[in-house]
């Protein structure tokens, strides 16, 4: 039999305001697909369905829609919740999907045995454990220091798989046990965007080899780029890029072969480049001319950012950059992250005096010439600026007047 390994698929995702939904459409037909030509008999996903707590009606239906189109195949479904899931939204259908051969296990109420999916004519079974939150690993006592706060967590971690170990052996021992887990373990190379990366990892430093014997694969979810902790503890990492740090990271879910409950085989299954994330870094001209020879190829429109860096501060800079953003409006791409730095721009205007000065105490006019000292002009922007700054001084002083 056949089970295939996934996670933190994040429906909803905004990338710097810009909506992914496409890129989330185009996935769950390839996965669909995946599932049919592959024969999978069990579909994992291990937490981080959503990307908000509150996903929106889009989100809900991409998320539905995606399991109705597997009614009526022979794939068994399993969802664990992860920390960006409300363990509420998850839940509310439980029961009805149940009846759909869709397992949703949103938290630990009824923990073990709630999250326990035995599949004897597989040899295998399957402990689902979500998202961990601190009110489930530790009781809040006064008076802790740091590491008796971490022996708590990591002793709550541990706790929770040594259970789901125990119950499985009580009931079906003859099987093979797969876990499921949204955690960070230390060693784990995260990305950008893992914002909140549970206090697990960070603070308890819970490690690989703290996880109990008796698992035969442990499908981990919560870290958005793929890697291994082991051979048999593997986060599957998110099937689309999320943010231009995974701009280059591989992307895939894992399909695990099982013959007479014995994991036989492991094989990465490469998710399509459906969007191609750039970024650009140099002086401007650089960029503009990297802008200029970029020729994308995926299917989605490309999302790119860009990071000017000039050494001095020069206004004219500043309206070429502009410029720069208005003639690619039109592009084959676009862009969504633009960022102009000056490394030597001041950053306050009390910068430009000696300590003590009051720049309250100074005249428009005085701040203004003084500024003008600090930067590297030619003549003839000194002398725009110069008339700029006294038409505007006079259409502010007759204002006053």
């Amino acid at each position: 039999m056949k089970v295939l390994h996934t996670a933190d698929w994040h429906i909803g995702k905004l990338l710097h305001k810009y909506s992914l939904e496409e890129d989330h459409r185009l996935f769950f037909d390839w996965l669909y697909d995946t599932i049919k030509t592959r024969d999978i008999d069990l579909l994992l996903v291990s937490g981080d369905v959503f990307d908000t707590a509150f996903p929106s009606n889009a989100s809900l239906g991409m998320y539905y829609g995606f399991l109705t189109r597997l009614l009526g195949h022979k794939c068994r479904i399993i969802i664990t919740g992860g920390n960006h899931d409300s363990a509420g939204v998850l839940n509310a259908p439980r029961d009805l999907l149940t009846h759909l051969t869709i397992n949703v296990v949103g938290d630990v109420t009824g923990f073990p045995s709630a999250g326990y999916f035995a599949f004897p004519e597989w040899g295998i079974s399957i402990g689902a454990i979500p998202f961990l939150r601190d009110s489930d690993l530790r009781r809040a006592v006064s008076g802790l220091g740091y590491e008796d706060r971490a022996a708590l967590i990591r002793e709550g971690i541990t706790r929770f798989y040594h259970e789901m170990a125990a119950h499985h052996q009580s009931v079906y021992p003859g099987n093979s046990l797969i876990g499921m887990g949204h955690l960070f373990v230390s060693g784990a190379e995260v990305s950008e965007s893992e914002r909140d990366i549970h206090v697990v990892g960070n603070l308890a430093a819970f490690g690989g080899a703290q996880f109990p014997p008796g698992y035969a694969y442990l499908a981990l979810g919560h870290i958005h780029k793929p890697q291994k902790i082991t051979d048999s503890i593997r986060y599957s990492g998110s099937p689309i890029p999320l943010s231009f740090s995974e701009r280059n990271d591989p992307k895939y879910v894992i399909e695990l072969t099982f013959e007479d409950g014995k994991l036989v085989h492991s094989e990465t299954l490469s998710t399509p480049a459906l969007r191609e994330l750039r970024s650009f870094s140099g002086s401007l001209d650089q960029v503009w001319g990297e802008l200029d020879l970029y020729a994308p190829e995926t299917a989605l429109e490309p999302l790119v950012e860009i990071n000017v860096v000039e050494e001095t501060y020069d206004p004219a800079r500043s309206l070429r950059f502009e410029l720069l953003l208005r003639e690619f409006e039109k592009a084959p791409f676009r862009i969504i992250k633009p960022r102009l730095t000056f490394q030597n721009r001041l950053k306050d205007a009390s910068d430009l005096f000696v300590p003590g000065t009051e720049v309250a105490d100074l005249s428009p006019k005085q701040v203004f010439l003084k500024r003008m000292e600090k930067e590297v002009l030619d003549e003839e922007v000194r002398k725009v600026l110069s008339e700029a700054f006294e038409e505007l001084l006079s259409e502010v002083s007759a204002t006053d007047l």
